[in-house]
């Protein structure tokens, strides 16, 4: 590939193997060494400046205060919520009753990954038994995804304390509490359906307490990420800019040291 020499802007063919330009004779691998030696010295300040500036951040954001803290160990207080009891049904049968307690954990261990979705897609589309398979359904698509907005809250933190931000946090904990708590709204429908359609088969349907403290938890997560966040923003507004940051940085690197 063609280019031009840095000094006088001669053309260089492919066959100007040589290290002078052909022309001017000037060297060009050493042309200005001492200049491009500084500017990348220059990049390479800014560069570790502004990474000392968003490592200050990610600390302070995570951990630069009790209630900080609480917050990113508060990120995993809902999983308690994953192992309490859901849902509680009673199965009644000549010379059998049983009745058994299920979590979002034993459900997606024993139910989920053990179901076959065109037997659940034809449930739905039954006559019978249609509209109580739906709620459900959409019930359990509810937790899930109440789940994965969980999960996502704790690397939200994490990516988004490099900027002081907390937004995304309190959305995720809001869409979270909203969908666990719709959840058990239509598992409720679904208790009256399975009560008045199990053929007296099962004979009791009830909601655990699962359902309230993952709501709590959400709700107190959002209340967390709405404090702290307060003292991100005051934070942000207080201490320098990344440009002024850089620029302070870079001024202590290049001033002579007292001996």
């Amino acid at each position: 590939m063609a280019t031009n020499c840095p000094n006088c802007g001669h053309n260089l063919k492919f066959w100007n193997v040589k290290a002078e330009c052909p022309k001017c004779g000037t060297n060009i691998p050493n042309y200005q060494w001492e200049k491009r030696l500084e500017q990348d010295s220059d990049t390479a300040e800014r560069t570790f400046a502004q990474f000392h500036y968003k490592l200050a951040n990610f600390k302070s954001a995570v951990a630069g205060s009790k209630l900080r803290i609480v917050r990113l160990i508060m990120t995993f207080a809902p999983l308690i919520a994953l192992v309490l009891p859901l849902y509680k049904f009673t199965i009644t049968m000549p010379f059998y009753t049983d009745t058994k307690t299920v979590s979002f954990l034993t459900f997606v261990l024993d139910y989920l990954l053990k179901t076959d979705i065109g037997s659940v897609l034809k449930l739905v589309g039954g006559d019978v038994l249609g509209n109580a398979a739906l709620m459900v359904v959409i019930a359990c698509a509810l937790l899930l995804f109440a789940v994965v907005c969980g999960v996502l809250n704790f690397f939200v933190l994490l990516i988004a304390g490099i900027k002081l931000k907390y937004m995304f946090n309190i959305i995720l904990n809001v869409l979270s509490t909203i969908c666990w708590g719709v959840a058990a709204v239509f598992f409720t429908q679904f208790t009256s359906a399975c009560t008045s359609l199990g053929g007296g088969i099962i004979t009791e349907c009830s909601l655990g307490i699962g359902f309230i403290i993952g709501c709590v938890l959400f709700a107190v997560n959002i209340a967390l990420n709405v404090i702290v966040g307060k003292s991100l923003k005051k934070q942000m507004k207080e201490q320098p800019s990344l440009e002024e940051f850089i620029e302070n940085e870079i001024a202590e690197l290049r001033a002579p040291k007292a001996k």
